[in-house]
């Protein structure tokens, strides 16, 4: 039969810890928990509801927004940068970010990141493949 090749929408995954925090899902799409042997990238979508945004977070490898549906801004090492809908973003290895929804629908990002971003492998799942920073608290 032979790998997986595709993934059924009723096989993403949810529950990640960024989505403790209201308005946020963090969906897993393209993970080796969703049955795919991946290699070398990850693939997800991240939405956000108006006014809400992700906690600071960092992972050691490099990370690609591209902006599906919405507008906000990116912070990233501490200064903000717009985006809206067609923009792509580059998040680079271990420098701390987040995002914030500065429009009035939801922001839509197809993620694309190396699987290196997870610092436990080469156990796999992890409980986050993201570190998110423990003074966020906002």
């Amino acid at each position: 039969m032979g790998e997986k090749v595709v993934v059924k929408k009723s096989e993403f995954l949810y529950g990640a810890p960024m989505e403790a925090r209201p308005g946020i899902r963090d969906i897993k799409v393209i993970y080796p928990e969703t049955g795919m042997r991946t290699k070398s990238l990850v693939v997800g979508i991240v939405t956000i509801e108006p006014g809400a945004h992700t906690p600071r977070h960092r992972h050691n490898c490099e990370e690609i927004y591209y902006v599906l549906e919405g507008r906000g801004e990116v912070e990233s090492d501490g200064v903000r940068h717009p985006f809206e809908a067609g923009d792509a973003v580059l998040n680079r290895e271990n420098v701390y970010h987040r995002v914030y929804n500065t429009g009035d629908e939801t922001l839509r990002l197809l993620v694309v990141g190396g699987i290196m971003f997870v610092g436990l492998l080469p156990q796999w799942p992890t409980e986050s493949p993201y570190e998110i920073d423990p003074a966020d608290v906002t």
